[in-house]
């Protein structure tokens, strides 16, 4: 049985929220099904990215829209559901993008991101994200401990982090074949299991 977490008491005049109608305020809860739905759409993602490595444009602008139209749905009035969906869109592009930006992060990993924004709104799509990261940062670790390879990309990294601020004769080169790269896909799909509980929590 699942239990939803528990929030304020609705105000006088204001109708209480069902599991699919929640979401009245950009940063508000969020309905059962969009969790659902967020869930399903990273469990393909890791699928695809871990046979193919890539997640699908059908799979991440499908999810995107249907992220929107939910929220537009399950809001009154139905702009504020439009907004939020945007709204989680665009905070929860910024790290992605940016990482992207610097050859971190795989296209089709930020567009996965967005779109949870769109379903889960800003709030969740970021507590998402952050569960991703660390689900990710965990699994890439044990790997790279796995195949002796850690210590060398730890170095790697933290002069990677530093080389911008050190004088050039103390830089350290850092050629992209030193760099390892990762599938995040399944990273983001425990990490979305992860807030999905947090949520819902099984009891």
């Amino acid at each position: 049985m699942f239990a939803a977490r528990r929030g304020p008491l609705p105000l006088p005049g204001v109708p209480a929220a069902s599991s699919f109608r929640r979401c009245s305020v950009p940063f508000g809860s969020v309905g059962l099904f969009n969790v659902a739905l967020a869930v399903l759409v990273t469990a393909i993602a890791a699928y695809t990215d871990f046979r193919t490595g890539r997640i699908p444009n059908w799979l991440t602008y499908g999810a995107m829209a249907a992220g929107i139209l939910l929220r537009t749905i399950q809001s009154q009035p139905h702009g504020v559901g439009a907004l939020s969906a945007l709204g989680g869109m665009f905070v929860c592009a910024i790290v992605p993008y940016l990482i992207f930006r610097k050859d971190g992060m795989a296209g089709g990993d930020v567009k996965l991101f967005i779109a949870l924004g769109a379903i889960l709104g800003a709030f969740h799509g970021i507590e998402a994200q952050f569960y991703a990261y660390v689900a990710g940062s965990l699994l890439s670790m044990g790997r790279l401990a796995w195949h002796g390879r850690l210590l060398g990309v730890l170095v790697n990294a933290f002069f990677l982090g530093i080389n911008p601020v050190m004088p050039k004769s103390w830089r350290r080169e850092i050629r992209p074949e030193m760099l390892t790269r990762f599938r995040l896909g399944g990273s983001i799909f425990a990490g979305t299991c992860v807030a999905a509980l947090s949520l819902y929590p099984i009891v």
